[in-house]
């Protein structure tokens, strides 16, 4: 199989974890990952432990890639709020492709474990929802000063836990002329 992503070059046979096998690149290190090959290694090898985060040098190629296996065009999926990477999936041939680092990536975040996962809706969702949620705090911290947000956010956390939180809120609101 031809890399999807360096024309010319071809996939080979090799070992992401032990007992994992994927075809990697020689020149990306890209590494195209069939979710048959991962879910049984997933199912038998679930000692493999998260890695602290260290300098490993991870890719994100954007381009769009096709499928070395079938030539349909691949999708991509973010892997984490934290991290902009995504990686691709063949939903033909049910492959993943890996840009180089990204196993390692998945493994400090401590998904490594979770890789179909990453692939569903709520998946998805829940890192939209994180993101907007980040991107909110940002802008209000940064129109009310770091003090004052985190003084905001700490009477946010106490009303969330009062059961008459309405009633204080209508009293904050409430005006006297």
């Amino acid at each position: 199989m031809d890399c999807p992503q360096c024309k010319g070059y071809q996939l080979e046979p090799s070992e992401l974890e032990v007992g994992l096998i994927a075809c990697r690149c020689a020149k990306c290190e890209g590494a195209l990952l069939p979710l048959m090959n991962y879910r049984y290694w997933n199912d038998n090898n679930l000692n493999v432990e998260s890695e602290p985060s260290t300098t490993t040098m991870v890719e994100d190629n954007t381009q769009a890639k096709l499928c070395p296996k079938c030539q349909r065009m691949m999708t991509k999926f973010k892997i984490s709020a934290e991290s902009g990477n995504k990686i691709e999936l063949c939903t033909g041939c049910d492959e993943a492709w890996l840009d180089k680092g990204e196993w390692q990536l998945l493994k400090s975040l401590d998904v490594q474990n979770k890789l179909p996962s990453i692939f569903t809706d709520a998946w998805q969702r829940n890192i939209r929802l994180k993101q907007q949620e980040k991107s909110l705090n940002s802008h209000y911290e940064e129109k009310l000063g770091t003090e004052a947000f985190e003084k905001i956010c700490n009477f946010k956390e106490w009303m969330e836990k009062q059961p008459d939180r309405g009633e204080i809120i209508q009293y904050l609101i409430t005006k006297v002329q």
